[in-house]
């Protein structure tokens, strides 16, 4: 059966709205006064808000200042009375007074810079002190001129002298007076680095105990029994070897480094006193034994003992920087005097400390006294509880020479320089 069809809704009637009744005059105007007035109370809050004094501290004293008042506001406001700098030449000499800066000012102890000077505004509660105008400098040109190093010496000679610090140029500002005309030194840009010789006796700062052997004026035909020896104990030497004796010997100089030993130079020839020599003479004896050295197919090496252990800062600068380490010795076999086994012997051992270095000799006259005393000198030595150690190795010990000169081969790095005058 089928349902009867609902009815259809019937439409609502719609009402007309009334008509909004338009404002009298009257109430326009009380509406736009009330809002005038309204604005008036904000903007004038505003404007006593923005201009209302707060307190400071001026030169020592609590005063108050508007607001949001700069620095030179409040210098005329308050009758500050200050004295103004003068515009002053390159050299600092016055060429106009009064035409510096006006005044300078601190704040809560702090110095203002120039544009703090500028961008200040009182906030209330600062300190604030006024004072003297700054000094301005005249209009001027820049260049720049390079600044050498100088060469400083120790203080005090140990056995082991070394390159504590290479040199570096250093680059200062010239200015040049536009009113003036003067020329005067200006900022260092780039600070000048003296270069430094150190000298120390080395003492191994782990606190073991040990001594370096070293030999002179090999290679000749007692260096392989030296070798031998060294090997039967296992132990190190330094061999300063002369560059002749290596040009004519060079398989020997190779079987030093291959033992485990040092190579080192003691100059080409043993001539003179290095600090005899011009610098050119001096060049050629250093230079010359390295070159030899290196020939024999040993490593390269900077690391010289001067014949007779002399040694100048003269001669470090004439030197250019070609060596890294000067060695010297503590104590003298005094072998070079054929005193007898037993002598050698106690000169090596009698005063014997650690970091100490034994000087004896290779080559340049008999030395079969040396041969038959060096067991008796490592005996004795190793019965105390020494180890053998080479130069580098002392070196790194030590623990204040530079790495570079502990390798044994330091050399001028790049960019730095070799002074050509000491520093006073």
């Amino acid at each position: 059966m089928r349902r009867a069809a609902a009815p259809a809704a019937r439409p609502r009637p719609v009402r007309p709205r009334r008509p909004r009744r338009p404002l009298s005059r009257g109430a326009v105007r009380f509406t736009l006064i009330a809002v005038v007035a309204i604005a008036a109370f904000i903007g004038g809050g505003v404007l006593l808000w923005m201009n209302r004094s707060v307190s400071v501290s001026l030169n020592g004293e609590q005063t108050q200042v508007r607001v949001s008042e700069s620095l030179s506001q409040i210098v005329s406001g308050h009758g500050i009375t200050v004295a103004p700098g003068d515009l002053v030449s390159v050299s600092g000499n016055v060429l106009t007074e009064g035409e510096g800066k006006p005044f300078s000012a601190s704040v809560d102890g702090r110095e203002l810079s120039d544009e703090e000077l500028e961008s200040f505004r009182a906030a209330g509660n600062e300190q604030i002190v006024i004072s003297d105008g700054a000094d301005v400098m005249e209009p001027h040109t820049t260049e720049y001129r390079e600044i050498q190093p100088k060469l400083e010496s120790y203080e005090r000679f140990g056995a082991i002298s070394y390159v504590a610090q290479w040199g570096r140029v250093g680059r200062q500002e010239v200015l040049t007076g536009e009113v003036s005309g003067e020329t005067a030194d200006g900022e260092m840009v780039e600070p000048v680095q003296n270069a430094v010789i150190g000298s120390v006796n080395p003492q191994p700062e782990d606190g073991s105990k040990v001594i370096a052997l070293t030999f002179d004026d090999g290679p000749s035909g007692y260096t392989q029994s030296y070798l031998d020896i060294l090997d039967k104990y296992g132990i190190h030497a330094t061999f300063f070897c002369l560059g002749k004796a290596a040009e004519a010997n060079p398989d020997l100089v190779k079987a030093i480094e291959d033992q485990g030993s040092q190579v080192a130079s003691h100059t080409y020839s043993h001539a003179n006193p290095l600090t005899t020599l011009d610098a050119s003479a001096l060049s050629s004896e250093v230079g010359d034994a390295f070159s030899a050295i290196s020939a024999s197919g040993a490593s390269p090496t900077t690391v010289l003992r001067p014949p007779y252990g002399e040694l100048t800062m003269d001669t470090w600068l004439k030197g250019g920087g070609s060596f890294s380490a000067s060695i010297h010795w503590n104590l003298d076999s005094e072998d070079w005097r054929l005193p007898g086994v037993d002598a050698i012997v106690s000169n090596c051992t009698e005063n014997a400390y650690s970091g100490a270095i034994i000087l004896m000799h290779d080559g340049g006259g008999n030395r079969d006294q040396d041969l038959e005393a060096l067991p008796k000198i490592i005996e004795t030595l190793q019965a105390e509880g020494y180890t053998f150690v080479t130069i580098d190795e002392l070196m790194e010990l030590s623990g204040v020479i530079p790495e570079d000169v502990c390798s044994g081969n330091a050399t001028i790095p790049e960019g730095c320089v070799w002074p050509t005058e000491l520093a006073e």
